[in-house]
């Protein structure tokens, strides 16, 4: 035996087929039948042996289906000398079974039947599996020439030619009791289109019986239009062989013998005779398509009108719900259910309608409407539902009385659309009531700092005469000091007016996108959509809830209006939560947060921002929408997010649209605030000696700095870039002892200077200098980047005080 695994597979594989053969054959434990006998009593009398056997090998023993000179059926196989024959597909002869090793101690060699000698001829099918034996047998040892052989190999194969003509009429009697039993007609004609086969359903089925047509030609069921197509069909079919029509669904008109003409549904077949591939005949079965038709018309055409109305009612934001004539809900569209607080309309089928309303409102439909509804099949009302946790919801109802005695609801909650229009219109208010404010403020703020920069150079010109005791002016420079001590207060009054105290609150920042975007939703193109990809987890953030709404209203409305409202077009808002680490864009205007801060990422298909127009984006008065903008929209987003100490990123390309990320802080603001120094001591000697870097986009601000500086003592380095201050710190940095910077200047702001200064030297101390002392003393990104805050118009004694401020403050942060 093979120890190989493989082959010992292939072994048992071919078993099973064996055996799979022998079963389609249905010949196991059949009665005996003549012809099987007949060949069992020739080989017997042939061979002048008292046994012969048509023997069949199943999976546990041997089944004889004919037998002669033996009374039982069947053994065991592992006795079975044929289990052995059928390995080969040559005749197998044993001569003497005492002598052969294999069945010497064989039961059937030491008992009954005493066998001596033994030849078994394959019974092999046509697929090649070997099936069983017809077999020889004596009780006496004897040969078998070749002769012979060959004699009981050709019987054997008369077994098997039996065995498949007795399977091919088992297999007519089944399709003749198919046919004949069939509900579809069955039509058989010859190579000529001349009927041979014509079942009962097709008697029914075209009104002739079958002695009638058999023998006739086929056009008795073809219209008269479409024979000649038919017969060019069939010629073409004789000459090839082939048809497009064989193996295929069709459907085709044909004729009643009344002249009728119906539609049926055709399936072709055709066979050949031998070899030849020219078809000697068809077979074709038909079905009456006629029923089929109307019912898909039907269907189709009260599926359509059904599915039009059921569409409509589900997307209606009207509640739409029909009752039987008891009054049980065995119907209800989605809003509907969602009216009376419910998310699955099932919940309600074959509750009774009266349970979703209060006592007062059932008596007064029942009293009222039902009798009108009754009257006039319809009524129209208000009344007051419950919704499923109890609470009451003003409703505007419309009644339709069915034929069948119940009711067609539909229902409108009234109180919704107050509350929203009312809603709608407060957020309207307070928006147009905050976008003035950050209108005045940006105003003010803008003058403000132009104006204190001018006031900075006459006061700091002023005080430079008054410091030089032999100068003639003294006089007109005190006076000149005094004017600009007037305007100073002056601009901080005007600073005031724009100026609203935030209401820091705790927000979902996930809701206040949802309801930014319900506002501007109805804005919208038709072409037009706003797709949000919001956290499962809330993101909180403690901030002013208008100021925050301001920043993501004038985000998503620049959105909005950077695409055509005649082509598609998306507007993407997106939030995620980042921790310290994380990958992000560098923001354009203010500051990463240093701790866990919301991501809020705005994305348009519109038109894009120009590469040489991005660095103004965020300047007051510049807008990108002509004399549709005010110019105030980023602005107001810039001047809310640095005061939150967050910071703006910008991508955008023209024709391609454009991201705008807001980094938001999670932490809750700082309370504290950097003091503004006015008349704090100081030390006259705390700049004597030391070098001292002035940066500000003003040149007559820094040209007053840097005399006042060196008037006290100091080595001034004046700048009107922030590079240029950057530089001069990598070139040297322990030679500067103080950085002294405005916030507000192209390119880069002071907090921005102040981070990449402390790159290059950390204990760098920084002084803002600005014209709006106030407002930047709130801002967190001046709380992390400034050691001290000065105001401008700038006073020697100011300068000084804030210089030994932010000289002892980076002291105290670098001991911690």
């Amino acid at each position: 035996m093979s120890s190989d695994p493989d082959s010992s597979d292939r072994q048992n594989e071919g078993e099973l087929a064996r055996l799979a053969a022998l079963a389609a054959l249905d010949v196991l434990d059949t009665p005996a039948e003549r012809e099987f006998d007949i060949i069992a009593e020739l080989a017997a009398d042939r061979f002048n042996t008292p046994i012969a056997l048509v023997s069949l090998i199943a999976a546990d023993r041997q089944w004889f289906k004919a037998r002669v000179g033996l009374d039982i059926s069947e053994t065991a196989r592992d006795v079975s000398f044929c289990a052995h024959a059928i390995e080969g597909d040559d005749v197998m002869v044993v001569p003497d079974a005492t002598k052969d090793p294999r069945f010497a101690d064989n039961p059937l060699v030491l008992g009954e039947p005493h066998m001596r000698f033994y030849a078994g001829a394959p019974l092999v099918l046509a697929s090649g599996r070997r099936i069983g034996t017809l077999c020889i047998i004596d009780r006496r040892r004897r040969g078998l020439d070749l002769r012979e052989r060959r004699a009981l190999k050709l019987m054997a194969q008369q077994v098997v030619d039996l065995l498949e003509l007795r399977r091919l009429r088992h297999s007519q009697q089944i399709s003749q009791i198919i046919s004949e039993t069939a509900s579809d007609a069955f039509v058989c004609t010859d190579s000529d289109s001349r009927v041979i086969y014509w079942n009962r359903a097709a008697e029914r089925m075209f009104g002739w019986t079958a002695s009638e047509v058999l023998g006739s030609s086929l056009d008795i069921i073809i219209p008269d239009r479409h024979r000649r197509a038919h017969h060019g069909g069939m010629s073409h079919v004789r000459a090839t062989g082939q048809s497009r029509l064989v193996g295929r669904m069709v459907e085709v008109p044909a004729l009643r013998r009344d002249g009728s003409e119906f539609p049926i549904e055709l399936s072709l077949g055709m066979w050949n005779a031998g070899d030849d591939v020219h078809p000697t005949g068809f077979a074709a079965i038909i079905r009456d398509a006629s029923q089929r038709k109307l019912l898909e018309a039907d269907r189709d055409t009260t599926r359509e009108r059904l599915a039009e109305q059921v569409a409509a009612i589900e997307v209606s934001n009207d509640g739409v719900a029909i009752t039987d004539t008891v009054g049980q809900f065995i119907f209800m569209n989605r809003s509907h259910a969602e009216m009376f607080g419910y998310a699955d309309a099932a919940e309600l089928i074959g509750m009774h309608w009266s349970n979703l309303y209060t006592p007062e409102a059932r008596e007064r439909l029942e009293a009222e409407a039902f009798p009108i509804l009754n009257a006039e099949g319809r009524w129209r009302g208000e009344s007051i539902g419950v919704r499923r946790d109890g609470s009451a919801i003003r409703q505007e109802i419309s009644l339709s009385l069915r034929s069948d005695g119940g009711l067609v609801c539909v229902t409108r909650d009234v109180g919704e659309r107050h509350r929203s229009d009312r809603e709608m219109a407060r957020l309207r208010e307070q928006l147009l009531v905050s976008q003035r404010q950050e209108i005045v403020g940006q105003i003010a703020s803008g003058i403000a700092h132009d104006f204190n920069n001018l006031i900075a150079a006459i006061s700091g010109s002023a005080a430079l005469i008054v410091a030089d005791p032999a100068n003639g002016a003294r006089r007109q420079a005190e006076r000149i000091e005094k004017a600009a001590a007037n305007a100073a207060s002056l601009v901080a009054k005007m600073l005031s007016l724009g100026q609203r105290t935030p209401d820091n609150r705790e927000i979902d920042l996930a809701a206040k996108i949802r309801n930014v975007v319900e506002l501007l939703r109805a804005s919208l193109a038709p072409q037009h959509s706003i797709v949000l990809r919001l956290p499962e987890e809330p993101i909180t953030l403690i901030a002013d809830s208008t100021e925050v709404m301001q920043v993501l209203l004038n985000l998503l409305i620049n959105a909005r209006d950077a695409m055509d409202p005649d082509q598609p077009g998306r507007i993407t808002v997106g939030l995620e939560r980042l921790l310290p680490g994380d990958p992000a864009a560098r923001p354009v205007i203010g500051l990463r947060p240093v701790g866990p801060a919301a991501l809020v990422r705005v994305e348009d298909t519109g038109s894009g921002i120009a590469e040489q127009a991005l660095a103004g984006i965020f300047e007051p008065f510049r807008s990108g929408k002509g004399r549709n903008g005010s110019g105030l929209g980023l602005a107001v987003v810039k001047s809310i997010v640095e005061a939150a100490g967050g910071g703006v990123a910008v991508d955008s390309q023209p024709d391609n649209g454009s991201r705008f990320d807001i980094f938001w802080p999670l932490d809750p603001p700082e309370q504290s605030r950097l003091p503004t120094m006015r008349s704090i001591p100081f030390s006259n000697n705390i700049l004597k000696g030391r070098a001292v870097l002035v940066v500000d986009d003003n040149p007559a601000v820094v040209d007053v700095l840097t005399e006042l500086l060196e008037g006290a003592g100091a080595e001034v380095g004046p700048c009107l870039e922030a590079r240029d201050a950057l530089a001069a710190i990598d070139e040297d940095p322990d030679a500067w002892a103080l950085l002294i910077t405005d916030f507000d200047m192209p390119g880069t702001n002071g907090a921005e200077l102040a981070s990449q200064a402390r790159r290059l030297k950390s204990d760098l101390p920084v002084l803002l200098c600005t014209a709006l002392p106030e407002q930047y003393g709130r801002q967190n990104s001046a709380l992390h980047s400034f050691d001290a805050i000065i105001g401008k118009p700038v006073s020697l004694d100011s300068l000084l005080a804030g210089a030994e401020a932010a000289i002892e403050a980076c002291a105290a942060r670098k001991a911690r």
